[in-house]
């Protein structure tokens, strides 16, 4: 047995490599390994598409490999552009993926093991363009998937005493304590930052620690930005869509859906809206009420101070058009199904059961009054 991040597991023998060259289980004993590498548009596995895959047979540095160049039907992210240095001019001359879906489903069907870093990301990429072709995904089920970065994550433990010893250069005592352990997280903290160079702009930090969170809205991952402050859905089948889209088609009874479901109060806020609103006063509204963060605010050392309440008559009249807002979406329906699902006595129901969670959403100040006015205006309806 052998122990990984804590804790032991023994090895499977069907899928036991034990070196380049060698490998003893159930495909062949000198196996098809396949690493490969894409670059994308951008991280929306939805929306974004491949520009530049490559693949490698083998292991070895002399390993042969062969690269592609494809011409995308999206625009290129900025953010993408930085890293991969590929712009679409790049790929005025390049086939598009349907030229090219077969000859790489061959490739993949050929080998036995699948290597890459961090290989969940590229699996999905490859097979959303297989699905924007309406043809059937790449069939790797009985594939050996191999990434290094999960298998640095689980041989190597990242336990906070692991960090201490890193980070600061020896253990610490009482470790699971709630006071040894607050103190060793700070003096691994100082240490990363030296080690990494990172420095002292804590916006800089958080940034690296969560780097999509100026698109968030509401505090949240469910809900984000786009480039155009427009709204888009952000979890679940529809994820990468805008809300505006979503209201408008057959989709809109699965916002409805989300009413009824514990989400938090600002996700709710933000369906009920679009149910209720024209995409441009929607657009008008949710830039107003949860305003996109374009730019870091300097972060200036100073004396905290006690939040100071809303206006009583701001919250009042917040709370009077949520109220509205929920209620009109509620009865907003394409069918009798829908009217069901979201009819008052449903969405009361639902509300009743998630009280503690909607209560409990982390939002910005404004966000909280919302949060607290969803949830009146649902026990009420």
């Amino acid at each position: 047995m052998r122990k990984y991040n804590g804790k032991f597991a023994k090895p499977q023998k069907r899928a036991r490599c034990v070196g380049p060259g060698t490998y003893t289980g159930r495909v062949s004993e000198t196996p098809r390994i396949v690493v490969f590498d894409t670059e994308t548009t951008g991280t929306d596995k939805q929306r974004d598409q491949i520009v530049e895959l490559c693949v490698q047979f083998g292991l070895e540095p002399d390993a042969p490999s062969k690269t592609w160049r494809i011409r995308p039907q999206v625009a290129m992210h900025p953010g993408a552009q930085a890293v991969h240095g590929i712009s679409l001019e790049d790929l005025v001359d390049a086939p598009p993926f349907a030229d090219l879906c077969e000859e790489l489903r061959a490739l993949f069907a050929d080998a036995d093991i699948l290597v890459g870093y961090n290989l969940r990301f590229d699996i999905d990429m490859l097979q959303g363009e297989y699905l924007r072709l309406g043809l059937p995904p790449l069939d790797l089920a009985d594939k050996l998937i191999v990434d290094p970065f999960r298998l640095w994550q689980m041989c190597e433990p990242r336990s906070l005493m692991d960090a201490h010893r890193r980070f600061v250069g020896d253990e610490f005592d009482a470790a699971h304590s709630a006071e040894a352990d607050v103190a060793a997280t700070g003096r691994v903290l100082l240490g990363m930052l030296k080690h990494f160079d990172i420095g002292s702009d804590w916006q800089e930090v958080a940034d690296i620690c969560e780097p999509d969170r100026a698109k968030w809205i509401g505090g949240t991952k469910h809900m984000h930005w786009d480039e155009d402050d427009r709204v888009v859905l952000a979890f679940g089948r529809n994820a990468g869509t805008l809300l505006t889209e979503l209201a408008s088609g057959p989709e809109a009874d699965y916002l409805r859906w989300i009413l009824d479901k514990d989400f938090p109060a600002h996700v709710h806020l933000l369906c009920a809206q679009v149910l209720r609103l024209s995409a441009e006063e929607f657009g008008q509204w949710a830039v107003s009420s949860y305003p996109p963060r374009r730019e870091r605010a300097p972060l200036v050392a100073k004396k905290q101070a006690p939040p100071e309440p809303a206006p009583s008559s701001s919250v009042a009249s917040e709370e009077a058009d949520v109220k509205v807002a929920v209620t009109q979406a509620a009865a907003t329906s394409s069918s009798s199904q829908a009217a069901a699902t979201t009819s008052p006595a449903a969405v009361a129901k639902a509300a009743a059961t998630k009280g503690a969670a909607v209560k409990g959403a982390a939002t910005a100040s404004s966000s909280q009054a919302a949060a607290a006015m969803v949830q009146q205006s649902l026990f009420e309806l």
